[in-house]
C-alpha cells in the first residue's frame, strides 16, 4: 500500500513538473524566427508610407543662438 501511495506520488510529481515547461524553451534562437511564428511575414515593415519629416524645412534660415552662454557654462563647470 505505502510503494503504492508513492508511485502515485512520484507520478503526480512528474506530471506537475513536466506542465511547467515553458514554451519559450523550444523556440529558435540565435537569428531563428522567434515565438510568434505566425503573426508576421518574414519581412516585417514598420511605418511604410509614412512622411516622418514633411514639410520640416531644409535649411534653418534665421541665425543660430549664440554658444557662448554654454561654453562659458562648460568652463564653469571645469574650474
Amino acid at each position: 500500500m505505502r510503494l503504492k501511495v508513492c508511485g502515485v506520488t512520484l507520478l503526480l510529481t512528474c506530471t506537475a513538473l513536466a506542465g511547467c515547461v515553458s514554451p519559450e524553451t523550444t523556440r529558435t534562437r540565435g537569428g531563428g524566427p522567434g515565438a510568434d511564428v505566425g503573426n508576421r511575414s518574414r519581412t516585417v515593415e514598420m511605418h511604410e508610407g509614412s512622411q516622418p519629416f514633411w514639410k520640416t524645412p531644409e535649411r534653418i534660415t534665421s541665425d543660430h543662438p549664440s554658444l557662448q552662454p554654454a561654453r562659458q557654462a562648460d568652463e564653469l563647470s571645469r574650474q
